[in-house]
């Protein structure tokens, strides 16, 4: 049941988009930035490198977790192509913490053409 919500939702969208940078827009009007290392269907946020902003006061933290009711928006460092972060969350690749050849399993989806090693 919780893979078949997560393929459905906006979360699949997060979730394939593990290891990039966002801004966390909460209720309230506090920002949360940081590198996504997690996701769940109740778009539940583990986030990595974290800078804290509330009433103008920034903190720095290793890892913050966000509940998915207070997120406001999520706003993303560059463009994200959709289709192939919801493919990578079908496709498990987005799951746990980034591999280190990432950047290129990335590249592969994000410009949907296969990256073949010299």
């Amino acid at each position: 049941m919780e893979k078949k919500r997560l393929e459905s939702g906006c979360s699949a969208v997060l979730q394939g988009s593990v290891g990039k940078k966002v801004v966390v827009e909460l209720r309230g009007e506090n920002y949360v930035i940081g590198t996504i290392e997690s996701c769940d269907s109740n778009l539940n946020l583990r986030l990595l490198n974290v800078t804290v902003i509330r009433d103008a006061q920034k903190t720095e933290q290793s890892e913050y977790f966000v509940l998915g009711r207070h997120i406001r928006f999520v706003h993303f460092e560059h463009q994200v192509n959709t289709t192939a972060a919801i493919r990578r969350c079908i496709k498990g690749v987005g799951g746990g913490r980034p591999k280190p050849n990432r950047r290129l399993d990335q590249k592969q989806y994000d410009s949907g053409k296969k990256i073949i090693d010299q």
